[in-house]
């Protein structure tokens, strides 16, 4: 399980952390000598009211694709243990037990089942960062 707490994280890494930086290397710098100008006196304000709002599209772009990196860790437990079921289902994730419902025992109705939810489920994390991370009219 921590081999593949440690995998997860590591591959979760490069494309989150590439968004973030081009978003970083994109803010306008004119704007944090217009915010000095308007009253802003410290970085973390800087970083509050000028960089974050600057980078939403990127963080939006880096959340959606660690959701759907998140979606796809279920095969790494199994390319590590070569089993389609974990030991004491340690790493069985709902995209490992769809597997098991749909391939294994051939329960192809709950197995539909679970993909409806999965669905469902996955679209209302994807709302919550639309909404999260979408700039607003002013911004």
């Amino acid at each position: 399980m921590g081999v593949m707490i440690i995998v997860s994280l590591w591959t979760s890494f490069s494309i989150g952390f590439l968004a973030i930086l081009a978003g970083l290397q994109t803010v306008n710098q004119e704007m944090y000598e217009a915010g000095r100008i308007d009253g802003i006196s410290n970085p973390l304000q800087e970083v509050f009211y000028i960089t974050i709002p600057s980078i939403k599209p990127q963080m939006l772009f880096s959340a959606i694709m660690t959701i759907v990196g998140t979606l796809k860790a279920g095969s790494i437990s199994v390319q590590l243990t070569g089993q389609m079921i974990t030991p004491q289902y340690a790493g069985h994730l709902i995209i490992n037990h769809i597997d098991d419902y749909a391939f294994l025992r051939f329960e192809l109705g709950y197995a539909s089942a679970l993909c409806v939810m999965l669905l469902i489920v996955s679209y209302l994390v994807l709302r919550f960062c639309y909404r999260l991370f979408i700039p607003k009219g002013g911004e």
